[in-house]
C-alpha cells in the first residue's frame, strides 16, 4: 500500500478540477469561492517561484563545481 507520488503540477490541476466541480454544483458561497480562487492563484505563483529557485540553486551548484575544477587544474 505505497503512497502514490503526485507532482505539484498534477496536484494543482486536481485542485482546479475539484474547485470547478464545486463551482459548477453551486456548493460554494461567493466568499468561499473568492477565497479558494485567491488561494489557487497563490499556489500557482508559489509553484512557479519554487521552480525558479530550484533552477537558480542548480546553476549555483554547477558553477561552484566548475570553479573547483578550474582551481584544481590550476594547482596541477
Amino acid at each position: 500500500m505505497g503512497k502514490e507520488v503526485i507532482s505539484v503540477t498534477e496536484r494543482l490541476d486536481e485542485y482546479k478540477e475539484r474547485l470547478a466541480l464545486l463551482q459548477q454544483n453551486g456548493d460554494l458561497s461567493s466568499d468561499t469561492e473568492s477565497l479558494l480562487e485567491e488561494m489557487m492563484a497563490d499556489l500557482v505563483e508559489l509553484n512557479r517561484s519554487n521552480k525558479a529557485l530550484r533552477r537558480a540553486i542548480l546553476k549555483t551548484g554547477q558553477a561552484s563545481t566548475m570553479s573547483t575544477r578550474l582551481r584544481d587544474a590550476l594547482y596541477e
